[in-house]
């Protein structure tokens, strides 16, 4: 899939992927925020930026807000929240922007293993001694929120294969790879623990659910009601009536800095 069609997957429900699935992860985008150290202006970068959450909460901390994003829908709500920034429609393998712009760039699990030229229009568009973040899955530190990608896993080898390339950047020395290769200093790992507050009910987590682009590829092999059904099948155990749905979630993040 180029990336013009990323819009298709991540786009079609933007509205429901930036209040209902996006708002669970701020405290990811809180401390990364505060480890790259985000403030009173920064030049910030978030590539990838989605419906721009981040974005805006690095705006409120008083940083001169920009961002990147492969879906148009997303990049729409992400002005809206953002209005004085620069938000941008494009390719992350491509950055619009000129040699040594920022201070700090951030890629919320949007750089993946196979986007190595990613790292690198990163590297190329922060200035010396600034930073880059970015946040991944990790392979071996299990959580409930793992079982997500199981609920909705598509039945293709070439979809296993493809997501095993791409989920290989929380690979031992794989991200720590990529931002050498690019000309940046790696930082050691770190993690976020955090719950993911899934909504009141389960058919709340149901609905947000579905507004995610690998969510999208698996109703189009499955159908969205295996889909929905498996959801609920892995979810509802984890339902509690007094304080409704709530999932552990780990996420491993890499702060590397640009030499000066």
């Amino acid at each position: 899939m180029g990336w013009e069609e990323v819009d298709e997957g991540w786009g079609r429900l933007a509205r429901d992927w930036a209040y209902l699935m996006e708002p669970s992860f701020w405290p990811e985008f809180d401390q990364v925020l505060r480890d790259a150290g985000v403030g009173e202006g920064t030049r910030y970068l978030d590539v990838c930026c989605g419906s721009g959450l981040a974005a805006q909460m690095a705006g409120r901390r008083g940083a001169v807000v920009h961002g990147l994003d492969a879906s148009q829908r997303l990049t729409a709500i992400a002005a809206a929240r953002s209005p004085d920034g620069d938000i941008r429609y494009g390719d992350m393998h491509d950055l619009p922007w000129e040699d040594e712009s920022f201070d700090v760039v951030t890629s919320f699990r949007g750089i993946w293993g196979a986007n190595d030229q990613a790292v690198v229009e990163a590297a190329r568009v922060l200035k010396p001694g600034g930073t880059l973040a970015v946040t991944f899955l990790p392979m071996d530190e299990p959580a409930p929120f793992d079982q997500w990608w199981v609920s909705i896993a598509k039945v293709s080898d070439h979809e296993k294969e493809v997501g095993q390339i791409l989920g290989s950047i929380g690979a031992e020395g794989r991200v720590e790879e990529m931002c050498e290769a690019a000309g940046l200093v790696p930082g050691e790992r770190q993690w976020i623990r955090f719950e993911f507050e899934g909504g009141p009910e389960v058919e709340d987590f149901v609905r947000a659910s579905l507004s995610a682009g690998p969510t999208y590829t698996a109703v189009q092999e499955r159908g969205q009601d295996d889909v929905e059904d498996a959801l609920r099948r892995d979810f509802t155990p984890l339902w509690d009536e007094a304080l409704g749905l709530r999932i552990g979630v780990v996420v491993e993040y890499l702060v590397a800095t640009k030499p000066t």
